[in-house]
């Protein structure tokens, strides 16, 4: 006697949009959302909606980036500043602090740039706002510093503010699209 007994193999359904595996009968991917039961207009739609966003994600990414650079580019200035105001300094104690404060300056913008590829959106503020306390505590020690290095300061602040709003985009975006 023989045991006829069919083994049925079904074959993994993928998502049209992330290509994580999903059951026949889910309407939408638990992923991501893309409707599995939609009309084809429904996943056309849904795939041009997620190709927009990676793409406005692209451009949140290189304003991180920038401001990213603009953290090094401050550390750059604090390191030649206090370089040349050492160089110029008649006190020997003020010499020192200078080079000192500087150096920790210098220092801390260079690790806030490194973690701002891992951390953006708190190493940019962390900065940003370092960066303006500095420019308070100069203003206070001489108010002419305000006006020395306008044009820098601007491009600097200007790269911080667009960098918090990447970053708080690109969080959205990553968090919709489930990109971690």
């Amino acid at each position: 006697m023989e045991n006829n007994v069919s083994i049925e193999t079904t074959q993994p359904t993928f998502c049209g949009a992330c290509s994580v595996t999903v059951n026949d009968s889910d309407a939408f991917c638990d992923s991501c959302g893309y409707p599995l039961k939609g009309t084809e207009f429904d996943q056309r739609n849904f795939i041009a909606n997620r190709n927009s966003k990676e793409i406005d994600l692209e451009e949140y990414q290189k304003n991180i980036a920038n401001a990213g650079k603009a953290l090094y580019w401050v550390a750059v200035a604090c390191a030649v500043s206090g370089l040349v105001l050492y160089a110029v300094s008649k006190d020997e104690q003020t010499k020192m602090g200078i080079l000192v404060i500087n150096l920790i300056l210098t220092i801390i913008f260079v690790a806030l740039g490194a973690w701002s590829r891992k951390k953006p959106f708190a190493a940019i503020i962390s900065g940003a706002t370092l960066y303006g306390i500095t420019i308070i505590l100069n203003v206070i020690d001489n108010p002419l510093t305000l006006v020395k290095g306008i044009i820098f300061k601007i491009i600097i602040i200007g790269a911080f503010i667009k960098g918090i709003k990447a970053a708080i985009e690109a969080e959205k975006v990553k968090k919709e699209l489930n990109i971690e």
